[in-house]
């Protein structure tokens, strides 16, 4: 007979140092992992009763998302050992996944809306504001186009989607704004088929191209970079902090803001820099050149290993994301500025220091797979998207040169 039992799993530890509850089901030394995606510290689980500890110096909050948590993982593990039951009552051999097809008949029942809320919850409590915030925004916009009427997974079909796009068409949203909100709805998709909560044959992504399109170029020169530097902007101090982010982004390989933010002196050894990407959970070591160093020691003489290695974020952890999104929004205010004081064409952000290294690294001849590790792409597919921005560019002055006769 089939065994169903919660775990936390302490052999795949995540950035914040917490553990995955799953749900296992052991068949015929088989065994099938369902990912809960809710993560807990070792002392807060209890492996004989195999549930979370909730303890009397929680939180209320931090009480009523652990009940909640618990009586998730009572009603899945209930709904596959009655599913196995039923199995074993009909006498014939079955299968992991005719375990697995049982469990997500009982869970059809579960709402889009409801299934991504509950998921933007979770998101919110894992430390993943950012991606939170931006499926919030999807459902937020979906759920006015629905007049905030529910469906099931099984009701969003192609239709749905087709429709949803024509009106944000008309709503005179942009190719890459649609393509922001269908993403993120079709990543909702995955994950509750992931948590078996629908079949992958009733998605309608499978059949649905969502479109995009090139972006204005974000690039900007080395000639720029070096304008940008040259400026005395010693008279305004929040000119003066938005360019030393911004070159220091630039130094240091194109280094999101959000990353920046978040480093610490602790995060320094040896003359190099060691931070976990905050959007990939990837391990980057930089070595810290002088001009790093010297916008370093502008506020930070390194003595305390825990302070925060730039002024963005205080030590209040609670609204640590609120002063990240504060601070982002006045540098990129102040940035623009700083663009049009040398004349570019473009606006100047936080982002553009990223695409300038990639592209400055690609003018230098340095290969397309180096400067794709640099930036921390898992393919060079996506550092190809960075590059086509100023291959045009190359493309038109080496015809000049050919054709100059």
């Amino acid at each position: 007979m089939a065994s169903v039992k919660a775990i936390l799993r302490t052999d795949q530890e995540n950035k914040n140092g917490l553990y995955t509850v799953i749900i296992q089901i052991l068949h015929n030394r088989k065994k099938k992992n369902i990912s809960l995606n809710h993560f807990l510290s070792a002392d807060q689980w209890d492996p004989q009763k195999e549930r979370a500890i909730i303890k009397k110096t929680e939180s209320k909050e931090q009480k009523l998302y652990l009940q909640k948590l618990n009586s998730t993982i009572g009603k899945r593990i209930g709904v596959l050992n009655q599913a196995i039951i039923e199995l074993d009552e009909k006498g014939i051999s079955y299968t992991l996944d005719m375990i697995l097809s049982c469990n997500t008949k009982q869970y059809s029942s579960i709402s889009f809306f409801t299934f991504t809320e509950d998921l933007i919850s979770r998101l919110e409590k894992q430390g993943k504001r950012g991606n939170a915030r931006t499926i919030k925004q999807a459902l937020n916009v979906f759920k006015s186009y629905r007049k905030d009427k529910d469906l099931s997974f099984e009701e969003f079909n192609y239709k749905v989607l087709i429709d949803f796009e024509e009106h944000l068409s008309q709503k005179a949203n942009k190719v890459n704004t649609i393509f922001t909100y269908m993403r993120k709805l079709k990543s909702t998709y995955n994950k509750a088929i992931k948590e078996g909560i629908v079949k992958l044959e009733y998605s309608p992504f499978q059949n649905y191209k969502i479109k995009t399109e090139k972006t204005t170029k974000r690039a900007i020169t080395k000639d720029n970079i070096k304008a940008i530097k040259a400026l005395d902007l010693s008279l305004d101090e929040t000119l003066f902090n938005a360019r030393n982010l911004f070159l220091f982004s630039f130094y240091a390989r194109g280094i999101s803001f959000v990353d920046i933010a978040h480093l610490k002196v602790k995060d320094i050894t040896n003359d190099r820099l060691n931070y976990t990407r905050n959007k990939t959970n990837q391990k980057f070591s930089i070595r810290i050149t002088q001009p790093m160093f010297e916008i370093i020691f502008t506020y930070n003489d390194l003595k305390v290993p825990e302070s925060f290695l730039f002024p963005i974020i205080k030590n209040d952890e609670e609204f640590s994301y609120q002063q990240y999104l504060s601070a982002l929004r006045l540098t990129n205010k102040k940035l623009k500025i700083i663009g049009k004081m040398i004349g570019l064409s473009v606006p100047l952000t936080t982002y553009v220091s990223r695409h300038s290294w990639a592209t400055i690294a690609k003018r230098s001849g340095i290969p397309t797979a180096v400067i794709s590790e640099g930036l921390g792409h898992e393919t060079e597919r996506t550092t190809q998207i960075y590059l086509d921005s100023f291959e045009n560019q190359v493309l038109d002055d080496a015809n000049d040169l050919i054709t100059n006769i």
